[in-house]
């Protein structure tokens, strides 16, 4: 973010030094303790309950919920209702995660609330999480910016995602569903179906992307069936209907898959967005074209089957045209299935870290991979120049939200 101010970063994580960072601690299992909603109820009372004087969107899913948070934010804004978004991680700047409006929360407003909750949790000794504490916080700065509606992301999972705690939404959302986080949710699709299908509620209506494996759609279906709630498959949207929105057409197909399920929702609710008012989101890392000639793509993909989307996307609007895939992975996710589908659009690859060296990395994997495939590859453990990569190629920057920040420190963000 161009207006990200360092001191101000440092200041608000200093406040919460002592809370737990979760999400560095990705690779637990649930069934240790780790993860529970105990904390929940109790840390939203010492913020005054923001959860309810605000209409709810809950969302889950692998791959896409992001997205399809932001798109929903910006219909509702286009239907002359006030919105807020709060998804996760950040990139840059912690006000990332806190969208009111269709703009990041100022850095004012987040110390304002930061301050009143971090003086709560001393007085009652409560010791949260460093995402609940973020979770509490998205709702505070939603409820006092006076908006309607608060769209919700899940972080990991769903059941036992802190912001599982809310009373029951206007809306829960299940995107695409597939293998991510397996040591924490489970080792098969439909194990992590039945962590995602926790947000259900009883009677809470349902709207459900396409979904890449059969298995977890029937766990999921099963799930709503048991609790009464009725479900609407994004698909219902027509393609006429959704082809009115602007920018549409040069969105991938994954990305349109995400429009139409934010679509569907509103349908669902009763919301009449107006096209002549949409505003499209800026999705930063998420197929993020920072450079039109050549291209400067980001994307986050960080599983085998978004990198599989992620290359078919490519082919759809570069056809035939190889490209420069810089690649850096997490510890613990799949790097042979990254690889394996992003090898269909790659001339070559350069393996690096990804910029959170804190969670550890796949580089040696990448780089045993790369060797083994035959492929044409260089290893730059810490790229931190444009001179290091080829020029006049086509550059993807992919593997982890972390591997795309090194494609806008490098490019610079595009405007919008």
């Amino acid at each position: 973010m161009r207006d990200q101010d360092p001191k101000r970063e440092t200041a608000f994580f200093d406040l919460f030094a002592d809370c737990r960072n979760l999400e560095r601690e990705a690779m637990r299992r649930a069934g240790q303790g780790v993860f529970t909603l105990d904390r929940m109820p109790f840390l939203a009372a010492l913020a005054g309950h923001p959860e309810q004087r605000l209409k709810l969107i809950h969302v889950a899913g692998t791959k896409g919920k992001g997205s399809t948070s932001f798109f929903l934010g910006a219909l509702l804004e286009a239907a002359g209702e006030t919105a807020a978004v709060y998804t996760s991680p950040h990139l840059v700047s912690v006000r990332e995660r806190f969208w009111l409006r269709g703009a990041p929360v100022t850095y004012a407003a987040l110390e304002s609330a930061a301050r009143g909750l971090r003086k709560a949790i001393d007085a009652n000794g409560l010791p949260p999480t460093l995402f609940e504490v973020m979770t509490v916080l998205g709702l505070r700065l939603a409820a006092d910016a006076g908006c309607r509606w608060c769209v919700l992301e899940a972080g990991i999972g769903g059941r036992l995602d802190a912001t599982n705690f809310i009373p029951p939404p206007a809306c829960c959302v299940i995107t695409p569903v597939s293998l991510d986080h397996v040591p924490l949710l489970g080792t098969t699709a439909a194990e992590i179906a039945a962590e995602k299908a926790g947000i259900l509620k009883p009677g809470v209506p349902l709207v459900l992307a396409p979904q890449p494996f059969p298995e977890a759609e029937a766990v999921i279906r099963a799930a709503a069936a048991r609790l009464r709630c009725p479900v609407t498959d994004s698909s219902t949207v027509s393609e006429v209907d959704a082809a009115r929105w602007p920018d549409r057409r040069r969105w991938p197909a994954f990305l349109r898959e995400n429009f139409r399920t934010a679509l569907a929702v509103c349908h669902v609710l009763g919301i009449t967005p107006d096209p002549e008012r949409f505003h499209p989101p800026r999705l930063r890392g998420r197929f993020e074209l920072l450079r039109d000639e050549p291209p400067v793509l980001l994307d986050a993909a960080h599983n085998a089957d978004s990198a599989r989307r992620l290359a078919e996307a490519l082919r759809e609007i570069w056809p035939a045209r190889p490209f420069t895939v810089v690649l850096g992975v997490v510890q613990g996710k799949d790097a042979a299935g990254i690889f394996r589908e992003l090898r269909t659009v790659a001339a070559e690859f350069i393996l690096t870290h990804p910029r959170n060296a804190d969670r550890g990395s796949e580089l040696a994997t990448l780089q045993a991979l790369a060797a083994a495939a035959g492929v044409p590859y260089q290893v730059i453990p810490d790229l931190q120049s444009a001179a290091d990569l080829p020029v006049g190629r086509p550059l993807l920057f992919t593997g982890s939200f972390f591997t795309a920040l090194i494609g806008e420190e490098l490019f610079g963000s595009r405007p919008g």
